[in-house]
């Protein structure tokens, strides 16, 4: 069944995001962090795609992942600073791996090579071991908030990406980008960036998506509480012992 999903997280220093972490998240690359000296080691073998995504006059250097998270991150000098937008969208489940990397590509290049600005981009399968049907294939996009140019990025962050018609038509073309990929392929499925409500879908209840940060607290949670049962039972279990242990008076 077909699925609409489109997030937007801003990624803020003054709330603990990093480019350069976040990077190695979605790429699964080692990386190092210029500006708070960290290193970054986690690994991945869901990636089914990678991409850096370039205006026309970006700095051939900039086609390195590790030596653009440098320039994103030395771009701001505020340790509060907002160095970039993370979007989170879903991805057809009935199409190829190659026609998913053309729907990234072409709202890549529309919403924002257009601009002078770049992107980082990762697709992660997202399988279902047990059901293929149940796959969740999703892209990361990283868009830092200056543009670029041959000289590197410019001085003055690109305040347009702050307005929130934007976020409309973002939502609005990654549903249109999709229908005509299905289109392109003879399917009779279509998305819709619209609420259920709107679309007049009254017999439908829409699907909970879960970030990653909120899979992650989830998750944590679990543990927490299965950790608490194991306490419980392993207390309980002390607490007969000792019951069941008879006495002995010893004169």
């Amino acid at each position: 069944m077909s699925n609409y999903h489109f997030e937007i997280i801003p990624i803020s220093r003054g709330r603990g995001r990093s480019v350069t972490r976040l990077a190695n998240y979605i790429s699964g690359q080692k990386l190092h962090n210029i500006y708070l000296h960290e290193t970054y080691y986690r690994q991945r073998t869901d990636i089914a795609f990678m991409g850096i995504f370039l205006p026309a006059r970006a700095p051939s250097d900039f086609d390195d992942l590790q030596r653009l998270c440098d320039r994103i991150e030395c771009a701001e000098k505020r340790y509060d600073a907002r160095t970039a937008r993370e979007l989170i969208a879903s991805l057809p489940n009935e199409l190829a791996l190659a026609e998913n990397i053309r729907i990234v590509e072409t709202f890549i290049r529309a919403n924002f090579l257009e601009y002078g600005l770049c992107a980082i981009a990762a697709i992660h399968k997202g399988q279902n071991l047990t059901d293929p049907t149940r796959n969740n294939p999703h892209t990361h996009i990283i868009i830092p908030t200056r543009t670029l140019d041959e000289n590197g990025f410019h001085a003055k962050k690109y305040r347009e990406l702050d307005k929130q018609e934007n976020v409309k038509i973002w939502r609005k073309q990654w549903a249109d980008v999709q229908n005509i990929a299905y289109e392109r392929n003879g399917l009779p499925i279509r998305v819709s960036h619209e609420s259920l409500e709107v679309q007049g879908k009254w017999d439908r209840k829409p699907k909970m998506h879960l970030s990653r940060i909120d899979w992650q607290r989830m998750h944590q949670e679990n543990r927490a509480r299965t950790k608490a049962l194991t306490q419980s039972i392993t207390q309980q279990h002390q607490h007969l012992q000792q019951e069941m242990i008879p006495s002995l008076d010893i004169e």
